[in-house]
């Protein structure tokens, strides 16, 4: 059985969390593409989860008390988060890390997507899906099942940068697409459930 919850993250959790995360999009598309190897990206999910875990809200799905599944979202209202933002919130420790583990062609690479992304990014009230992953056939459906209801005053946006094992996923859930777009090389499709018409007309404005 899995369970969801949305207790904020202890160190150990964190660690699990960062662990699952890695495994279940080590294969992403899009991320093969910014980062050189696996290690430069636990780093880089490492500080998101930091950073979201202080700033925004973080769910996961336990089954047999493991984590199985994690989802990422940033607060209502909240801006567009870049990598300049987190860094900035983070220890100089944390910070000396993942500049020393993180090739600096990884870096701009990291930079240009965000910037592509934030481009596409608009300010209608939402609620944005940064990162959903997991490692057990049913934990992502449950996560995305619970926002869902949670978050059904304004629409819920994200990216999907890996179409091919993902869309039907999301087309289950309700989603379609607002527009297909180009990040160095790989398609991402922005997605938004059936609240999101009013978001489509801004996109296409």
């Amino acid at each position: 059985m899995i369970t969801i919850s949305d207790r904020k993250l202890d160190k150990i959790s964190l660690a699990s969390t960062t662990d699952v995360l890695t495994k279940a999009l080590k294969n992403d598309p899009l991320y093969q593409v910014i980062f050189n190897n696996e290690k430069e990206l636990r780093l880089y999910l490492k500080l998101m989860l930091d950073y979201y875990n202080k700033n925004g809200e973080i769910y996961t799905a336990v089954a047999d008390d493991q984590i199985v599944g994690v989802s990422i979202w940033n607060l209502k209202g909240t801006p567009f988060v870049g990598m300049r933002t987190v860094l900035a919130t983070q220890s100089f420790r944390d910070i000396f890390k993942f500049l020393m583990t993180t090739q600096i062609r990884s870096m701009i690479k990291l930079n240009n997507e965000g910037l592509i992304t934030e481009g596409y990014h608009y300010k209608l009230e939402h609620h944005y899906l940064f990162i959903i992953a997991s490692v057990m056939k049913g934990a992502g459906r449950s996560l995305m099942e619970y926002a869902i209801a949670k978050f059904n005053d304004f629409p819920i946006y994200l990216e999907n940068s890996n179409i091919k094992d993902n869309r039907l996923f999301y087309e289950r859930l309700g989603f379609h697409s607002l527009k297909m777009i180009d990040v160095m090389g790989i398609s991402v499709d922005l997605l938004t459930n059936s609240k999101g018409d009013q978001l489509n007309e801004e996109l296409n404005r």
